[in-house]
């Protein structure tokens, strides 16, 4: 596990999070999110969260932990440490953000008991630089 200093952090959140509309509570405001963009959501209690970060992460081999406060460091831990510690992650923090750079995928748990997993949305100098990739 890494504590991320405030600029890693800060350019992991303009990379996932900052990406996404935001309510007035901080959390991703699914409702105004494409569609298709969406993996799945499902309420905690009926989802294993590793499976899906398992399912919809498969390139990922470390995942970046966003926390509803940045007082508490966000930390980047690599998958299997992450999906051993998930069941005491969830269990402390009742509201979280986990992002897989190598999938550009952002998992959502919200303190409402909501589980959900969406691709980062892309905007036109990403696409640009894509499709010169």
């Amino acid at each position: 596990m890494q504590l991320l200093s405030l600029v890693q952090h800060l350019q992991y959140e303009r990379e996932s999070l900052s990406r996404y509309p935001r309510d007035s509570d901080g959390g991703i405001e699914w409702g105004a999110v494409a569609d298709d963009l969406v993996l799945c959501s499902m309420e905690s209690d009926s989802i294993e969260l590793s499976a899906v970060i398992q399912q919809f992460a498969p390139k990922a081999d470390s995942l970046i932990f966003f926390w509803e406060s940045l007082a508490v460091p966000s930390v980047e831990m690599g998958l299997e440490s992450s999906i051993s510690h998930l069941p005491e992650i969830t269990e402390s923090v009742p509201e979280l953000w986990i992002y897989s750079p190598g999938d550009r995928i952002v998992v959502e748990v919200s303190f409402s008991g909501v589980v959900t997993a969406a691709r980062v949305p892309v905007d036109a100098d990403d696409r640009s630089s894509e499709r010169r990739a």
